[in-house]
This record gives C-alpha cells, sequence and structure tokens, in this order.
C-alpha cells in the first residue's frame, strides 16, 4: 500500500477516490461499526498529503439494496453519521453512494438518503463538500436502469436542490473520444443533458465532478488499445481545462484487478500501460510555476565536466586550434521550467521542480541538484552527461555521497543508479534511490531507448 500511495504522489495526484463498505464496517443489523481496515487506509492516504473523496457505498446483507424503506433510510443516514464524526478531521469531501441509476435506488429514494446525509455530514463538519453519488452514463431508462439526466431531474422534482455542493458524474465514452459529438457519448450527455437539467434548476454555479473516467483497454466486451485509452485521457483533460463548470477528474483505475479488469494505468503484472505516462505528464503540469529559462546573466560557461578549461568563444581552444562552439548556462528555478540549450555545448541547470530540458546541438551536460518525479531530456545524444553530483545520494549518512551505478538491476539500496528501457513506448528511465526504502527518489525520463552506462554520468 505505502509503495502505491508513494507512485501517486510521484504521479502528481491530487485526489485519491476510496468507498467506505457500509458492508465491511457494519455488517450485522444489531452490531456497531468496525473502522478498523477504513482507519488504516484512510490514515496512510492523509499522510501523503492526498485528499480523499469518500464514497459511502455498498449496502450490508440485512437491509434491501433498494434502500426503498424509512427504516433502511434511516440506517444510512446513521451510517453516515458515523463516519463522518469518525473522519470530518481528515476527509473534507463526500460522495453519497454510487451509480445509483443502475444499483436499484429510484431518484425519489436516493433523495431521501442524500438529504440525511447531507445533515448527518453537516453536523460533524460544516465545511464539508457534498457529491451527489456519480451517475452511471446511461443514455435512456429501461431494464430496471435510470437514464442518468432522467434521474437528476427526478432529483429536483424530489426536492434535491440545496442538498449537495457539486454534482458526480462518469462520463465513460469509449470506443468513442470524450470529443465526439454522438448523443450517446457519456461525456455528450455530461455536457448537454447533465449540465441543462442544473442550469434549468438554478445551479449553473455548481460544478460536475467527474468522480469516474476511463477506457477498459482489455477482456471482453468493448475494449480500445492502450494508446486510445492514453489519447482519450488527454482529450478529456484538455476538455475540462476549458470548461469552468467541469470539476475534479478522476481516473478508474490505478491497476488491474479481478474487478473490471482492463482499465488500470498498470495491468495486473504492474506493468504500466500508455495511459500511466499520459496521467504522469498532465497530473505534474500543475504542480508549481514553469516558464522558458534565457542564458543566465552574462552568458558565461561553466566549468567542464572533470574541471577542463571550456572552449573560448568563436569555436577555438586556447590553444588556437579548432574546437568544438562555446555553450552557454542556462538557470532553472524551483519550479517547473523549460530549459533550452543552443547550438554549442550547453549546462543546463535544474533546481528543483518538474523540469523539461531540451539540449539542443553540441555536447550538452544535464545538471540537477534536486529532481521532481517527472524531469525529462527530450533530445539525448551521446557525449552528453547527466550531472548528479548535486545530489546527496545517502540521506541517512553525515556527509555528501555519490551515486553507484547498477544497470538495469533493481533499485535495493541507498546510493544506487539504475537505468530502465521502456521499448513499447521509446522511453529510458534514469532512476536512484537516496535512502533505504527501495524506491527511486530520483527519476528522469529521456526520450528515446538509449542504452546508458557509468560514463554518461558525473556520479
Amino acid at each position: 500500500m505505502q509503495a502505491e500511495l508513494q507512485d501517486y504522489v510521484n504521479m502528481g495526484v491530487d485526489w485519491v477516490r476510496l468507498d467506505i463498505h457500509w458492508s465491511l464496517v457494519q455488517p450485522d443489523a444489531k452490531g456497531g461499526f468496525n473502522w478498523t481496515l477504513v482507519d488504516k487506509v484512510f490514515n496512510a492516504v492523509e499522510a501523503k498529503g492526498l485528499e480523499i473523496v469518500a464514497i459511502l457505498n455498498n449496502t450490508p446483507d440485512w437491509m434491501d439494496d433498494s434502500l426503498s424503506s424509512a427504516a433502511d433510510q434511516a440506517a444510512y443516514g446513521r451510517f453516515a453519521s458515523e463516519a463522518a464524526k469518525r473522519y470530518g478531521n481528515i476527509v473534507d469531501y463526500w460522495e453519497v453512494y454510487n451509480e445509483p441509476n443502475m444499483n436499484g435506488v429510484s431518484p425519489e429514494d436516493y433523495t431521501k438518503i442524500l438529504k440525511l446525509a447531507h445533515g448527518a455530514i453537516h453536523a460533524a463538519d460544516d465545511d464539508a463538500t457534498i457529491i451527489t453519488g456519480g451517475l452511471a452514463s446511461i443514455p435512456s431508462t429501461g431494464n430496471g436502469m435510470w437514464g442518468a439526466v432522467e434521474y437528476l431531474d427526478r432529483m429536483y422534482d424530489a426536492g434535491a436542490k440545496g442538498y449537495f455542493d457539486a454534482v458526480g458524474y462518469h462520463p465513460y465514452s469509449f470506443p468513442l473520444f470524450p470529443s465526439d459529438d454522438k448523443a450517446w457519448n457519456g461525456w455528450q450527455m455530461m455536457e448537454d443533458g447533465i449540465r441543462g437539467a442544473m442550469v434549468a434548476n438554478g445551479d449553473e454555479d455548481k460544478q460536475i465532478w467527474i468522480t469516474e473516467y476511463g477506457a477498459k483497454t482489455t477482456g471482453g466486451g468493448i475494449t480500445v488499445s492502450p494508446g486510445t485509452a492514453a489519447a482519450m485521457l488527454r482529450d478529456a483533460v484538455d476538455l475540462a481545462e476549458d470548461t469552468p463548470w467541469a470539476g475534479p477528474i478522476m481516473w478508474f483505475s490505478y491497476q488491474d484487478s479481478s474487478f473490471e479488469p482492463g482499465f488500470g494505468l498498470l495491468d495486473a503484472n504492474g506493468n504500466r500501460r500508455e495511459a500511466y505516462h499520459a496521467f504522469r505528464d498532465l497530473a505534474n503540469k500543475d504542480n508549481g510555476p514553469g516558464g522558458i529559462l534565457l542564458p543566465a546573466p552574462g552568458g558565461n560557461p561553466m566549468p567542464a565536466p572533470g574541471g577542463s578549461t571550456p572552449p573560448a568563444p568563436g569555436g577555438s581552444t586556447p590553444g588556437g586550434s579548432t574546437g568544438p562552439v562555446a555553450g552557454k548556462t542556462i538557470q532553472g528555478t524551483s519550479g517547473n521550467d523549460v530549459l533550452q540549450g543552443g547550438n554549442g555545448n550547453d549546462v543546463l541547470r535544474g533546481n528543483g521542480g518538474d523540469d523539461v530540458f531540451i539540449g539542443g546541438a553540441g555536447q550538452d551536460r544535464f545538471v540537477f541538484r534536486e529532481t521532481g518525479p517527472w524531469d525529462s531530456i527530450k533530445d539525448w545524444q551521446d557525449g552528453d552527461l547527466i550531472d548528479l553530483r548535486g545530489i546527496d545520494a545517502h540521506v541517512g549518512r553525515s556527509g555528501d555521497q555519490s551515486f553507484r551505478f547498477i544497470g538495469s538491476n533493481w533499485l535495493n539500496d541507498a546510493r544506487d543508479l539504475g537505468v530502465y528501457i521502456d521499448q513499447a513506448n521509446k522511453k529510458t528511465y534514469v532512476q536512484a534511490n537516496v535512502d533505504s526504502d527501495k524506491e527511486y527518489e530520483v527519476n528522469i525520463v529521456l526520450n528515446g531507448v538509449h542504452h546508458l552506462d557509468a560514463a554518461d554520468f558525473l556520479l
């Protein structure tokens, strides 16, 4: 669990949507609540600084799934109350049930539990945000399910207005892209019908939270290629960024399991699909200021690796023989920067954040004092150098320790520096461990497949 949560942090995740399974915490109608497992997970997520969207979900066996009786509705209210009292200091965002329009709960009965949950949660935390249960993108009512737009309309008719802060919705679109304008496209239904119902009922200032979006890449039924799933994610983010009423996007899901396989950013064996890289790229773009860095004042080159004298301006060495073109030094900030070299032997110095390095022509040196989870070198070529001397390779020891190159072996100890090739996605990963947890803290991604060895680094 800790390794998975750390990967969330490295990926730039802001929100984690988690069930509080009513059936797990109160399996017996006459028994109390057992929060042991929920405590373990919620406390671990909170410790990583991630926001939790808690779903009050899954009816226990001792009641009817329809939640149609007053007694069952009251029991749901008590469940919401106990959950909010226990986790009000950790959870600020509550989703009331999940996909009720396809799980047998009528819009009228759902509105009753929404009102009870709203009151119970606000009694424990006045500032809590209440999200309606994410509606499944069902186009029309039939076969025991309700069309999403009709369901929301009937919720308003039953008095739901004023008892939620955002509408939850699941605009699945595959095999269509979100931007496809077909009427049955889940995303198009959101833009037209769901949003239209909110505006018609005076809730135009509220957002739609996309509490699930994803695409299936393996298994039975309709699937898309891994590359298409990644492209759909990028399309969804592009659309949402241009839509003021769109709230957070939550991808379903992190890793395949026996439950709904094929949707994961990782497959069941932990292999990263293309959507993983797309998610990480997109999610890390909002973590700090960025910009294109100009040459440092004066444009003086830094000392060359190893302490040798850099070429003199004009392309000649101090002895007068022809040499490589002198380069420039480009300084990054502590934010997310784009550092662009020129035609000479440039020194590009990152100073934190998630930086993009573009060396240009010449033999360039990419200097890291610390790395973000998603630093990248776009145009690595033979003769370039990755300079890691500014990073302490063992934070548990006094002094400044250097890295040791271990090739493609897995990271095991502090100081380990490995290189791993993703042949399918044409990426090369430089990763290193600076403590004893066997997880990388240094991560640099090179476009293309490159067989680096120790000579490509300054350690």
